[in-house]
C-alpha cells in the first residue's frame, strides 16, 4: 500500500510539474526578453563622431537656427596694437534627442603668425554682449584640444548656450607685422561616458583668419607755424597733418634740440621757457611707434635781453 502511495504521488507530482515547468520556463523567457529589451536601448557606438541609441542621438552644432555659422565672426580681424581684444558670442545649439555636455574645442591652426603670440579665453554668457563672468578657461591658438569642463556647459535636446571667445594679440607688433594665422575651431560634445559628437559646421564655417598690421613711417609734419604767446615766455607751434596720417595713430613726438618733450594728439602745442634759444622739430607717430622725418625746424630764443646780454622770455625765432 505504501508503493501504490509513492506511486499515486509520484503521478500526481509529475502531473503539476508539468505546468510548474511550463510557467517557470514563460518566466525565464519573460526575463530574456526584458533583458534584450533594456541592452538594446542603451548605447551603441559606430566609427563616426556621432553616437547613437535606440532612443536618440548626440548632435552639436555652433550655427544659429538660419544656419548662419558663429565662430568665422572672430575674423577676418587685422590687429592694430599689442594687447588688443576681439571678443564674440558662439551660439551652441544640441540638435540631438538626448541631453550632452560641451566637453572640449579643439583649436588647429596654419600660417606666418604662431599660435602663441595669441591668447584666447571662453566663458559662458548670458548674453550676445559677452558680459565677463566666470570661470573662464583660457589658452593660446597655438593648437590642441582644451577641455571645457569648468564651464558645466549641458543643453537639454534642441537647447542652446552661447560660449563667448576672446582671442588678445600678445605679440609685438614691429616683430609680427604683417604676419597672418587660420584658426579652425571644433567642439565637442558628450553624453553619457563614451558617447562623443563634433561640431555639425562645415570647417569653413567654424574658421577665421587673424593678422597684424603692418605700419609704415608717416610723412613728416608741414606748414610749420610759430607765434608768440601774450605770456612773453610762451609760444604756441602749429603744423598741418601730413598727407595719409589717419586714425589710429600715436600722435605727434615733440622734440626740442633732438630731445623727446612730450607727445600730444593735437596739431598745436604751447610751449613755456626763458632766456633759451634752440629748435623745435614735430614728428608724426604711427600706431606702432614708428615715426616720421623731422619736420621743418622752428627756432626759438629769448624775447628780450638785459643790457649785459642776459636773455629772458621766449619767442619765435
Amino acid at each position: 500500500m505504501s508503493r501504490i502511495a509513492e506511486r499515486t504521488t509520484a503521478q500526481g507530482y509529475r502531473g503539476m510539474k508539468r505546468s510548474t515547468r511550463v510557467s517557470i520556463i514563460a518566466g525565464v523567457a519573460v526575463f530574456l526578453t526584458l533583458v534584450s529589451g533594456v541592452s538594446f536601448a542603451a548605447w551603441t557606438a559606430s566609427s563616426t563622431k556621432t553616437a547613437t541609441a535606440a532612443t536618440g542621438a548626440v548632435a552639436l552644432t555652433t550655427a544659429t537656427a538660419s544656419g548662419a555659422s558663429t565662430i568665422s565672426a572672430l575674423g577676418p580681424h587685422t590687429y592694430t596694437a599689442t594687447n588688443q581684444t576681439v571678443t564674440k558670442p558662439i551660439t551652441v545649439r544640441n540638435t540631438g534627442s538626448v541631453e550632452a555636455s560641451v566637453t572640449s574645442v579643439t583649436i588647429s591652426r596654419s600660417g606666418t603668425l604662431a599660435g602663441n603670440q595669441v591668447a584666447v579665453k571662453f566663458w559662458v554668457g548670458t548674453s550676445s554682449a559677452c558680459a565677463a563672468t566666470t570661470p573662464v578657461v583660457s589658452s593660446t591658438l597655438a593648437g590642441g584640444t582644451v577641455s571645457l569642463s569648468t564651464l558645466n556647459i549641458t543643453l537639454a535636446s534642441t537647447g542652446s548656450a552661447i560660449l563667448c571667445a576672446s582671442t588678445t594679440f600678445t605679440g609685438n607688433m614691429v616683430t609680427q607685422a604683417g604676419r597672418t594665422t587660420d584658426v579652425t575651431f571644433a567642439l565637442n560634445s558628450s553624453a553619457g561616458t563614451n558617447w562623443n559628437a563634433t561640431d555639425a559646421v562645415a570647417a569653413a564655417g567654424r574658421s577665421f583668419t587673424q593678422s597684424i598690421f603692418i605700419s609704415t613711417a608717416p610723412n613728416a609734419p608741414t606748414n610749420m607755424q610759430c607765434t608768440n604767446g601774450s605770456n612773453s615766455s610762451s609760444v604756441t607751434i602749429a603744423w598741418s597733418t601730413p598727407s595719409g596720417f589717419v586714425a589710429p595713430n600715436g600722435g605727434y613726438n615733440i622734440y626740442y634740440n633732438g630731445s623727446l618733450i612730450g607727445n600730444i594728439a593735437d596739431t598745436t602745442v604751447g610751449l613755456t621757457g626763458s632766456g633759451v634759444s634752440g629748435t623745435v622739430t614735430i614728428r608724426a607717430v604711427a600706431l606702432d611707434g614708428t615715426e616720421s622725418a623731422d619736420s621743418p625746424g622752428i627756432p626759438l630764443e629769448p624775447r628780450s635781453y638785459t643790457w649785459w646780454g642776459q636773455g629772458s622770455g621766449l619767442a619765435c625765432g
